[in-house]
């Protein structure tokens, strides 16, 4: 579906209500908020990350496999004219078909539920849609995460979690090394200028249990 729609107010905002704090450092310090483009993000859930995009004038394209929470996202970008595309898609199967190219392809929490396989043939998708001199952005699991082992292991590094505490009971997460995912991103998306390679470690609270994530983030230009 293809919309005009703005941003609401924070108060009335459905689901997540701020965009990724290493989203905000890479969009600045990338200087994205001195122009314009057009920027995909996949796994968008309900728009928190492209809202940021959005308030500087971007172009925003938001694809996810959840309806309610892309049904949270249009509301999101209900109040003000922009231009704002939403697909509902599992990318395990594919990426769907997009007219034009991008400045700027994001992925800050999703390809850890995509197979390994689907996962590269999507970083091949992304680097034919990213424009030349474009921002890839992404952020991953390492095999250091509290979740991972928690499962049953069905390929490497890959779990179907078989707890609840994170709600992510039945899903798979797959695991990356750092160094094997700055691999993966060369041979299968393209060698990134200015690449960055930052380690996060934090913790978290969930269902009363103290969640130790351990992530990955990477971005660069094409």
């Amino acid at each position: 579906m293809k919309v005009s729609v703005g941003l609401v107010s924070l108060k009335e905002l459905r689901g997540m209500r701020f965009p990724d704090d290493y989203i905000i450092r890479m969009f600045f310090k990338e200087s994205l908020h001195l122009n314009t483009g057009r920027v995909l993000e996949l796994g968008c859930g309900t728009g928190n990350n492209l809202s940021l995009f959005a308030e500087y004038g971007w172009e925003v394209v938001g694809i996810d496999i959840s309806e309610n929470a892309l049904s949270d996202a249009l509301f999101n970008f209900s109040d003000k004219p922009k231009c704002f595309e939403l697909y509902q898609v599992d990318l395990s199967k594919g990426m769907p078909t997009l007219g034009g190219k991008f400045d700027a392809i994001i992925l800050p929490n999703v390809n850890y539920y995509i197979p390994r396989k689907a996962f590269l043939i999507l970083l091949h998708e992304c680097n034919l849609l990213l424009k030349p001199d474009g921002i890839f952005y992404i952020r991953s699991r390492t095999c250091a995460d509290w979740r991972y082992g928690k499962g049953y292991e069905v390929e490497t590094n890959g779990f179907l979690l078989n707890y609840e505490d994170t709600g992510e009971d039945g899903l798979l997460n797959v695991f990356y090394e750092t160094e094997e995912l700055m691999q993966l991103c060369d041979e299968h998306l393209c060698q990134l200028k200015n690449r960055r390679v930052l380690q996060v470690n934090f913790q978290n609270i969930q269902n009363g249990k103290i969640v130790t994530n351990d992530d990955i983030v990477i971005w660069g230009r094409k």
